[in-house]
C-alpha cells in the first residue's frame, strides 16, 4: 500500500519531493527507538528467534513453572499418606533389670531380669478401612490437581489469544501509521501548491497523533501480556525475547470437530474431587465406628530372679465405656451431609457455567459466520482503498477521507475483537466441561 500511494503520487503530481523537515524525521526515528527500548523487544531480533505456538507453550509451562510443579507435589504427599495409613502397629519391646531392694536399709537381694514383648492386633479392621480412606483422599488430590491444571491452561490460553489479538492491532495500526505519513507528505505538498488549505494538513497530522497513541498503547499492552506469559511458562530470563507464532484467524467449531451438546458434567475435575471426598467421608464414618473397638495387645513375658525363671503371656485392651468416638462419628456424618450439598451446588454451578459458555460461543460464532459470508474485510478494504485514491486524486475532501479511514479502523478493531472473544469463549467452554484438549471433545 505504501508503494502504491507513492506511485499514484508520482502520476498525479509528476515529481516527488521530501518536504519533511529534518527535525520531524529525527523525532520519528527517536520515537521508534524509544519504543523498542521501553518494551524491551526488537522485532528483527525476535524474527531470528524460535517462535512458540500454543502447544509448545503449554508443554514448556507444565514442566518449568514452579507454581505448577508445587501444586503437583500434593499428589506425592497424598501418596505418602496412603503408605502411612496402610502400615500395621509396631511391636513393643520392654527390658528391665532390678538390683536394689525396696528400701534404703534393705539388702540388695537377688537381681531380677525381665523381658516383655507386646504386639497390638487390629480386631475391627481399622487399618484396612483407614487405608481405603487415604486412597480416596489420594484420588481426590489427583482430581484437584486436574482442576488446577484446567484453570492453569485456561489462563495460559487466554493470554495467548490476547497476545495474538494485540499483535493484530499493532500490525494494522503500524500500516496506517506508514500510510498516514505518506498522506501527510502529499497533503503538505498540495497545501504548498495552493490546491488545499494548510488546515487540512494540520487536521491530518492530529489524526495521525491519535492513531500513533493507540499504536503505542497496543505495544505496551502486548509487553504486559508477554510478562504474564513469562510468569505462566516459567521463563526467568527477562533478556530472552519471547515471540509467539500464530494468527488470529476464525475457525468454526465444526472445523474443530466440537459438538456443543456432547458433554458430561460428571467428568469435571472439581466435581469429581467433591464426589470422591464425599465417598471418603462416608468411609470415614465407618472408620470412626470401627475405632470404637480398641486394638487388643498380646504380650509375652520372661522373668528371671536368681534360680527362678518364669515365662507367661497376657492380653490387654482399653474398655470403651466412656469414650466411644461419639463426637468424631457425629462430625463425620455431618461432614458427609455437607459435602452432599456441596456436590449438588457444584453440579448446578457447572450446568449454569456450561450453558452461559455455549450461548456466548454460539453468538460469537454466528456473528463471525455472517461476516465471513458477506466478506466483511474485503468489502471494508475496498471502500477504504477507493476513498484513499479519491482523496489522492483530489476527487474527495479530507473529511470524507478521514471518515472512511476511521470506519476501516473501527471495522478491523471490531472484527479482531470478536475473533478474540470467540476464542476466549471457546476456551471457556472447554474449561467448563473439563476437557481442554480437542482430542477429548
Amino acid at each position: 500500500m505504501k508503494y502504491i500511494l507513492r506511485y499514484l503520487f508520482i502520476l498525479s503530481l509528476g515529481f516527488i519531493t521530501t518536504n519533511i523537515s529534518s527535525k520531524e524525521k529525527a523525532v520519528y526515528e527517536l520515537h521508534s527507538k524509544d519504543e523498542l527500548l521501553f518494551l524491551g523487544e526488537d522485532s528483527r531480533a525476535q524474527d531470528a528467534k524460535e517462535k512458540w505456538n500454543l502447544d509448545e507453550l503449554e508443554e514448556f509451562a507444565v514442566t518449568s513453572n514452579p507454581l505448577y510443579l508445587r501444586e503437583k507435589q500434593n499428589i506425592g504427599m497424598a501418596r505418602g499418606d496412603v503408605i502411612t495409613a496402610s502400615l500395621y502397629y509396631n511391636p513393643i519391646v520392654n527390658m528391665q533389670q532390678q538390683f536394689m531392694g525396696a528400701s534404703s536399709k534393705a539388702a540388695t537381694g537377688l537381681p531380677e531380669t525381665s523381658f516383655i514383648y507386646n504386639q497390638p492386633f487390629d480386631m475391627s479392621g481399622v487399618i484396612p478401612q483407614r487405608e481405603k480412606v487415604a486412597k480416596q483422599e489420594f484420588l481426590a488430590t489427583i482430581a484437584s490437581f486436574r482442576d488446577f491444571d484446567r484453570l492453569f491452561r485456561l489462563r495460559l490460553r487466554q493470554n495467548f489469544w490476547t497476545y495474538l489479538y494485540v499483535t493484530e492491532q499493532i500490525n494494522y495500526q503500524q500500516e496506517f501509521l506508514e500510510n498516514y505519513q505518506d498522506l501527510l507528505d502529499l497533503t503538505k505538498l498540495r497545501a504548498e501548491k495552493g490546491d488545499i488549505s494548510f488546515l487540512e494538513y494540520d487536521r491530518l497530522a492530529l489524526e495521525r497523533v491519535q492513531i500513533e497513541r493507540e499504536y503505542r498503547n497496543a505495544r505496551i499492552l502486548r509487553a504486559q501480556v508477554v510478562k504474564n506469559l513469562r510468569v505462566l511458562i516459567g521463563i526467568s530470563d527477562i533478556n530472552s525475547p519471547l515471540s509467539i507464532k500464530g494468527r488470529l484467524e476464525f475457525i468454526s467449531t465444526k472445523d474443530f470437530g466440537i459438538d456443543l451438546n456432547d458433554f458430561d458434567i460428571e467428568e469435571r475435575p472439581d466435581l469429581v474431587a467433591l464426589k470422591i471426598r464425599q465417598q471418603r467421608e462416608r468411609m470415614n464414618i465407618e472408620l470412626k465406628k470401627r475405632e470404637v473397638i480398641p486394638p487388643l495387645t498380646l504380650g509375652v513375658e520372661f522373668l528371671n530372679k536368681g534360680n527362678e525363671n518364669v515365662t507367661g503371656i497376657y492380653a490387654a485392651t482399653p474398655l470403651p465405656i466412656f469414650d466411644r468416638k461419639q463426637g468424631e462419628i457425629l462430625k463425620s456424618e455431618e461432614s458427609y451431609k455437607k459435602l452432599g450439598f456441596d456436590v449438588d451446588a457444584k453440579r448446578n454451578e457447572i450446568l449454569s457455567e456450561i450453558s452461559a459458555a455455549i450461548k456466548e460461543l454460539q453468538a460469537r460464532e454466528s456473528q463471525l459466520l455472517d461476516y465471513q459470508k458477506m466478506g466483511l474485510l474485503d468489502k471494508n478494504k475496498e471502500v477504504q482503498e477507493k476513498s484513499r485514491l479519491a482523496y489522492i486524486r483530489g476527487a474527495s475532501n479530507l473529511v470524507t477521507f478521514l471518515e472512511a479511514e476511521k470506519n476501516y479502523l473501527s471495522v478491523l478493531r471490531s472484527y479482531y475483537e470478536i475473533i478474540y472473544l470467540y476464542y476466549n469463549a471457546l476456551e471457556s467452554y472447554k474449561a467448563s466441561i473439563g476437557k481442554m484438549d480437542n482430542s477429548e471433545l
